[in-house]
């Protein structure tokens, strides 16, 4: 088809172009206007959102602050309690050498006062004692001791030891000091009188006398369970995912959720000012909010994630951003529509013409003369088209066959009115089909030259008899699939479908007989089964395959039909015992009955019975395995006795008929057992001499028998017993039984020797055995014979 130019005119597109290019950018001016406020209200939210996250955290460490305040009152309410003792003052004073009275004091400060002081306190105060420097003693509402055996037996701090804590502790000055959490650790007696020991607690410590903190005599100290105040962090903690900081007036971290300390930048700025502010820890930008406490001189700080409070921003970010992306989608959409709305319908039909495709030859006047010599070149290019495809037809023709042969489509004969295969030259007579296949085996008879050209002859002259004959009763197409094979698709005739079977049957003896007898051709003729329905042919042609295969059994140039081979047998006869008694005629040279014993196994499986050709390859397969095992097992030089680069199994399955693979097994057969024979005439004499020695010298040995002399020669039991017969001319059981019975009568003549020392002395295990066995080779017992013995004229 030719295309011709349009003049420059209407080429030229540049104003046309700068249009569409203002409408699109004026749409995308109108789809910037969502964005815009997508991103004005998403700056708005993150900061309403922010702001109230701050507020919502202040409110809850106001909350946390008032509620640990409280608690801490406790602390303040039981200190109070214990320096205002009046007796406290004259015990800080007691030495540690004091009389029974003053000592008695501290039995009593600890019934009277502090057991007492315990049911005022809720659990958020785990325990609390008092230290007495000058006596070195501690006072607890459950006990009275020195410090070190308190610091063994109650409970201390893991990283701390006794001198450490003594010193930090006990005798260290501290007005209403607060220490950092800190482990604590259960002495001895602690952890098996105590039901519950706090695994971190922060301790307060009070110098006594709390009047005068320039000499130290004492120490107030009182244990707050952690775990108490983690109580009051969860709700905050769950409900923002924050991280509970609580520090000192001196920067000291008292505790906290996480166990890495605050960084030393946050606690500079919660110094420098209480308003909330962002900080990036780990990479994640955080919020950190602040409250302070007068009670304790401490600091509540909350650290919480910036993305749990900028969850709901980021999922409105989410939609503008879809939205933004949807509304650029319809815009282009739109402009587009427009642009094109505004072309002319000739306009339109220019570029469709032209969509694709390079505008050659002189220019046209307009664009009705551009279309007029368009659709001329259509039909002259629909001419050239029609007279390309009339030419190829049989090119298609055969294609479509052999696709529809092969089953890679099914055939459709619903439409019987359907003309879509008129040009192929094909039409259907019904829905019931049969595949026939044709294997050219030689054409030697029927040209000497076997050139391409002679095979396309002999593929010419078999597919116009084959449709000829086909074409007597039904409808036939003939396809060809390689060199050497054709298939025959055979429609059948719906008039005769009752006498469809004996029609295959008639063409492919008419086959059989026309094509060898009056063209020299040797073919083998495979008959699928006959199929119904859109997939017959897909059903009939894997059908004719098995029964093409089944030549391998049949032999070439037969007749085979499917339905004769459906009843073929799954399993071959090789037995075990055949394999053996076929090594041994091999490794003993003998040719003959080998050859007999291999006809034997081929007339078994092949003339008696039907097998498929699979189980053939496989019974051929063994027994070339049986083959190689001889030649592997006899360490011999295969390249001596077969050649070099020879091998059997190329060999043997180069042949399509288990015929021609039974012929050339026997031929391997016979070169392997005709060196065998050569061998054994040298050694069978040695062979025989070593076995005579084994026996002569193992003649006291029970187990002494044909198993026992193949073993020690490495050979089937088999074998060693047709050797020996063949060789020494009698049985090798008997041979052991005549040489032990001369052996007995030797050692009779010793009159001292009892039958039974005999018996074993010849290898039987008893008497009896030896008595039978005796009688039977001399006609008489042992005892009898010995009476026949003469006395030696010597003794």
């Amino acid at each position: 088809m030719t295309f011709v130019k349009l003049p420059h005119r209407w080429l030229q597109i540049g104003v046309r172009k700068s249009a569409l290019m203002t409408m699109i950018l004026s749409n995308l001016f109108i789809l910037l206007i969502p964005l815009a406020m997508g991103l004005f209200l998403y700056t708005k939210v993150e900061n309403s959102l922010e702001k109230g996250a701050n507020r919502s955290n202040k409110a809850m460490l106001e909350q946390l602050k008032l509620t640990l305040d409280n608690k801490l009152s406790e602390v303040d309410v039981l200190m109070g309690q214990i320096t205002l003792d009046s007796k406290l003052d004259y015990m800080l004073k007691i030495p540690p050498d004091a009389d029974s009275v003053d000592k008695y004091l501290f039995i009593d400060f600890k019934q009277n006062k502090l057991s007492r002081f315990r049911s005022m306190v809720s659990s958020f105060i785990y325990d609390y004692y008092v230290y007495f420097a000058a006596s070195d003693t501690i006072v607890k509402g459950d006990m009275l001791t020195d410090s070190r055996t308190f610091y063994e037996n109650s409970y201390t701090y893991k990283s701390m030891s006794y001198e450490e804590w003594r010193q930090t502790l006990l005798l260290s000055p501290h007005v209403m000091t607060y220490l950092p959490a800190a482990e604590l650790v259960p002495g001895h007696e602690a952890s098996s009188n105590i039901e519950y020991v706090p695994s971190d607690v922060v301790t307060y410590a009070q110098s006594l006398p709390i009047r005068s903190q320039n000499d130290v005599l004492g120490n107030l100290i009182i244990l707050i369970d952690v775990s108490q105040i983690k109580e009051m962090f969860a709700q905050l903690e769950s409900a923002s995912h924050s991280l509970i900081y609580i520090v000192d007036n001196t920067g000291r971290t008292i505790m906290g959720t996480s166990q890495e300390p605050l960084p030393v930048d946050i606690m500079k700025r919660v110094n420098e000012s209480g308003e909330p502010f962002d900080y990036v820890m780990n990479g994640v930008r955080q919020m950190i909010s602040v409250t302070s406490s007068q009670k304790a001189g401490w600091k509540y700080v909350s650290v919480t994630p910036s993305d749990v409070f900028m969850q709901q921003v980021n999922t409105i970010q989410n939609w503008s951003t879809l939205l933004f992306i949807l509304c650029l989608i319809a815009g282009l959409a739109a402009v587009y529509a427009v642009a094109y709305r505004n072309y002319s319908p000739i306009k339109k039909t220019v570029n469709a013409i032209l969509r694709g495709k390079e505008m050659e030859g002189p220019p046209a006047y307009n664009e009705y003369e551009f279309i007029r010599q368009t659709i001329e070149g259509s039909f002259h290019e629909e001419k050239n088209l029609r007279s390309m495809l009339t030419q190829q037809t049989p090119v298609i023709r055969a294609n479509y066959l052999s696709r529809l042969v092969r089953g890679y489509m099914d055939v459709d004969t619903a439409g019987k009115d359907d003309k879509t295969l008129d040009f192929m030259n094909i039409s259907f007579i019904s829905d019931r089909f049969v595949v026939l296949l044709v294997k050219i085996e030689d054409i030697s008879r029927f040209s000497g030259e076997k050139s391409e050209q002679q095979w396309a002859l002999a593929r010419f002259i078999i597919s116009n008899i084959g449709a000829d004959l086909i074409g007597q009763n039904h409808k036939g197409f003939a396809v060809e699939l390689d060199r050497d094979r054709l298939a025959f698709l055979v429609n059948l005739n719906p008039d005769r479908i009752e006498a469809a079977a004996k029609d295959v049957r008639d063409i492919t003896g008419a086959f059989s007989q026309v094509i060898p007898d009056r063209f020299k051709l040797d073919i083998t003729v495979a008959a699928g089964g006959i199929h119904e329905g859109p997939q017959s042919i897909r059903d009939s042609y894997p059908e004719a395959l098995a029964a093409l295969e089944y030549r391998l059994v049949k032999g070439s140039n037969a007749i085979i039909h499917f339905e004769d081979i459906t009843d073929a047998k799954q399993h071959y006869y090789y037995p075990l015992e055949t394999e053996i008694q076929l090594i041994n005629f091999v490794r003993s040279g003998d040719t003959d009955s080998a050859d007999r014993l291999l006809d034997t196994i081929y007339a078994m499986n092949f003339d008696s019975t039907h097998i498929t050709p699979e189980l053939g390859k496989c019974l051929f397969f063994n027994v070339i395995s049986t083959f190689l095992k001889i030649v592997n097992a006899t360490n011999m030089n295969p390249k001596e006795v077969l050649g070099t680069d020879f091998d059997p199994l190329k060999e043997v399955f180069s042949h399509p008929t288990a015929e021609g693979m039974h012929v050339k097994t026997k031929e391997l057969f016979r070169t392997l057992s005709g060196s065998f024979k050569v061998e054994r005439t040298d050694h069978s004499t040695v062979l025989l001499q070593e076995i005579v020695s084994l026996v002569d010298a193992n003649l006291d040995d029970p187990n002494l028998g044909l198993a026992l002399v193949a073993d020690r020669f490495r050979m089937t039991p088999q074998y060693v017993s047709t050797f020996f017969k063949k060789n020494q001319g009698q049985n090798l059981l008997d041979y052991i039984t005549r040489k032990r019975i001369e052996k007995a009568k030797r050692l009779m003549e010793n009159k001292e020797l009892t039958n039974a020392h005999i018996a074993q002395m010849v290898g039987y295990t008893n008497d009896v055995v030896f008595i039978r066995a005796f009688k039977k080779l001399e006609g008489i017992t042992p005892g009898k014979y010995r009476e026949t013995i003469k006395p030696d004229p010597a003794g």
